[in-house]
């Protein structure tokens, strides 16, 4: 029975670091250099734990690794990240459950901060694509555009403003610049 509260009040406990309620702030406060969450289910006095998630900070307290699990315990994603020092993510590894890298995203940003391309690719290091993005004086995203591995157009986004500075339409193009959905921001003030 002392068993029984000892593991409740654990798990209690976990929930209550849980990542996605500690703020960065906190994270950092304490110093916290990982958090580990686990799910025990008491099924016929039978205790059943499972992994539900963990996650790595740096000592900014941003996250440096996670690795989710579905509902029955099983792997589900494991992602590492590199940060600038404003906190980007300038790389992103996503990794098989055995742990060698399945792809990486590379992220660069102008001096404002802006996220202006995103290079993908394979387990082996191999191009994918790419993602390009431009923007106005303002700074308002005006074109997300995907390239391919031979740097032809597979997709592009076009977003339009009003004189507010508010996103008034984002339309999405095919391959050939066939417009397929568009949508369209109406305000009430």
């Amino acid at each position: 029975m002392k068993r029984f509260f000892l593991l409740m009040l654990l798990s209690l406990t976990a929930l209550s670091f849980g990542a996605y309620s500690q703020s960065k702030k906190d994270v950092k406060k304490n110093k916290i250099k990982s958090i580990k969450i686990t799910d025990t289910d008491i099924k016929d006095g039978k205790e059943h734990t499972m992994n539900e998630s963990f996650q790595r900070f740096d000592s900014n307290g941003e996250v440096v690794e996670e690795i989710n699990y579905n509902d029955d315990g099983t792997f589900k994603s494991h992602f590492s990240y590199v940060l600038n020092k404003n906190g980007d993510k300038t790389e992103e590894v996503s990794y098989t459950e055995d742990g060698k890298v399945k792809k990486k995203k590379t992220i660069k940003f102008n001096a404002n901060g802006d996220k202006i391309e995103e290079i993908h690719t394979d387990a082996g290091g191999n191009f994918v694509d790419k993602d390009v993005y431009t923007y106005n004086a303002n700074g308002d995203r005006t074109t997300e555009i995907t390239l391919d591995n031979k740097n032809n157009v597979t997709h592009k986004v076009i977003l339009l403003y009003d004189n507010k500075g508010l996103k008034v339409s984002r339309k999405s193009y095919d391959a050939k610049g066939n417009l397929e959905s568009e949508k369209k921001y109406i305000y009430e003030f």
